[in-house]
């Protein structure tokens, strides 16, 4: 890659946006962690626990 190759963006500007990246890449996985856990849970409560024990 070189110098010349940052679709016109200045150095401010890359630096700029990548201050935000990190920030919308937590907030995603945050998001989709939490609605994992809810979807795991809400199966649990739902599902597993009304059947009984097995055995």
């Amino acid at each position: 890659m070189h110098e010349d190759d940052h679709d016109g963006l200045t150095p401010a500007q890359i630096a700029e946006a990548m201050k935000a990246t990190p920030r919308g890449a937590l907030a995603l996985a945050g998001i989709t962690t939490g609605l994992l856990m809810a979807a795991w849970l809400a199966m649990y409560f739902l599902v597993f626990l009304p059947r009984g024990s097995v055995g």
